[in-house]
């Protein structure tokens, strides 16, 4: 392997898309937003509307750009949504419940097809402050009721969705 191609490899940049797909983005977006508004409701983020944009997205990718692309795409999503599944379950293994719904597996998979894997890993890092801060709220609102025994159940995907906005506007617009 070259140093150009690693490089390509390890580009942190946005998806390079040609300006006939300007649209993209923004679908993704809302896609990413409405599957983040639906997980803080309901607690699951609906497969349907992640299958839908990963085609949206991977099509447009194909087309636009080129397939290779596309795959290139495709191959660093599933990376992810692996990567999160194999921690879920070490952790599932030692402490015999879940760490991770699969739902922020496979938000992340069409983050990261959509917009790379740096906005996506930025998502995580700014979502997970996020929701400790949420978390240290409620349990602060909940000590401060009275309440002894406090627990909660954090739907993640919302966080997710912040932190995904956050890196993109750190990543393009600085």
């Amino acid at each position: 392997m070259d140093g150009t191609t690693l490089s390509r490899l390890l580009d942190p940049q946005l998806v390079h898309l040609p300006a006939e797909a300007w649209w993209l983005p923004g679908i993704l977006l809302l896609i990413l937003g409405s599957g983040a508004a639906y997980d803080a409701v309901r607690g699951r983020v609906p497969d349907g509307i992640i299958l839908a944009g990963s085609v949206v997205a991977l099509g447009t990718l194909g087309l636009y750009a080129d397939w290779p692309e596309a795959s290139h795409h495709l191959l660093w999503g599933l990376g992810a949504s692996l990567l999160i599944w194999g921690v879920n379950q070490l952790y599932y293994r030692f402490l015999k419940h879940d760490a991770i719904g699969m739902g922020d597996a496979k938000w992340t998979l069409l983050a990261v097809i959509g917009f790379g894997w740096m906005p996506a890993a930025f998502a995580w890092i700014v979502g997970a402050w996020l929701g400790a801060l949420w978390l240290t709220g409620a349990w602060l609102f909940a000590k401060a009721r009275g309440r002894k025994n406090f627990r909660a159940r954090v739907h993640f995907t919302p966080f997710l969705f912040l932190g995904l906005l956050a890196g993109l506007y750190i990543l393009t617009v600085r």
